[in-house]
């Protein structure tokens, strides 16, 4: 009998040692997810034999290896206490960023280039548990006005077992309910000389904004050698892409820092007491494109730039407050 995709439920915690089971348990590791972009697919590898039989027929298959890829997206929301890592903090440590925990303030979120993280993640879905270790991925971070702040994530992982279960019931509360992106709760976009300093931006031009986008671009790799199977992050090219209302004036200054070279870096601050606000920052962005972006007869100028560090695996800032 068919099942329903309401019923799905994920578990996933950080692994002590890489490929080793974390264990996770529906109380502690359930995770919040959207329906938009669920996806939990197993993956056979086969090695081709394309022996001759005579006749005209399919090649051979030999299977030699099997994977997980496992997609999903959860609200962007603080934890709801000042100092305390939020839900999702697991799943960006999984895709390359490391946990800086400043108690009864700030919980930062910075990239790394080494020592990386990998998660258990245990898929209940459509009746089946499917379990995957060593798995790690990428993000991509987005806002838009009247929207819901999220963050999407796709994994990759090595898979332990498959099985039949019903799904446990899973323990949702640490998961705080955010805010919409609007006036009411989100600052306005900060872009150009911002600086940011122990949860605080200053500086740079206030923009009104309709969209923020960042794609970590983590390079994810599938290593699979006799004797050794794992998942890596191998690099990464994360890029932000803003929608502002800028002036003629402002929008010409941009194209002419383009051609310059000149960087921008940008900010701002969902969210509207403490606990509950979520800070973005990125030290350095190369300007890539400035257009116009049309929506009906309003005309908006959309900017897009590869983010770079200021000073090493500083690239991209989430901050908790």
């Amino acid at each position: 009998m068919s099942g329903s995709i309401d019923n799905t439920v994920i578990l996933a915690k950080i692994e002590t040692t890489s490929g080793t089971d974390a264990a996770p348990t529906n109380t502690a590791d359930a995770v919040a997810i959207r329906v938009a972009n669920l996806s939990v697919k197993y993956v056979q590898n086969f090695a081709e034999r394309d022996v001759m039989t005579g006749t005209f027929s399919a090649p051979d298959k030999l299977p030699f290896s099997r994977r997980g890829q496992i997609s999903f997206s959860v609200e962007l929301s603080a934890s709801g206490t000042a100092g305390t890592a939020p839900q999702w903090g697991d799943l960006v440590m999984a895709c390359g960023m490391a946990e800086t925990i400043t108690a009864g303030s700030r919980v930062e979120y910075t990239p790394v280039s080494t020592g990386f993280k990998t998660l258990t993640m245990w898929a209940y879905i459509n009746g089946r548990l499917e379990q995957y270790n060593f798995a790690m991925g990428t993000c991509k971070l987005s806002m838009k006005t009247g929207g819901v702040p999220s963050l999407d994530f796709s994994f990759q992982a090595l898979v332990t077992s498959v099985g039949v279960s019903a799904p446990p019931v899973p323990t949702l509360t640490a998961w705080k309910r955010g805010q919409a992106v609007g006036t009411a709760a989100t600052s306005k976009l900060s872009v150009g000389a911002v600086t940011y300093s122990a949860g605080a931006l200053s500086g740079g031009t206030q923009y009104s904004f309709d969209s923020l986008d960042i794609d970590f671009a983590n390079d994810v790799q599938d290593l699979a050698l006799v004797g050794q199977e794992s998942i890596g992050i191998y690099g990464r090219n994360p890029t932000g892409k803003l929608v502002v209302d800028a002036t003629a004036t402002q929008h010409a200054q941009f194209v002419t820092d383009m051609a310059a070279g000149t960087t921008s870096a940008f900010g701002l601050v969902h969210g509207t007491t403490a606990g509950s606000k979520v800070l973005l920052y990125a030290p350095v962005g190369v300007l890539t494109s400035a257009e116009d972006q049309i929506n009906g007869k309003v005309m908006i100028s959309s900017l897009g730039m590869t983010l770079r560090p200021s000073a090493g695996n500083d690239d991209l800032r989430i901050v908790c407050l």
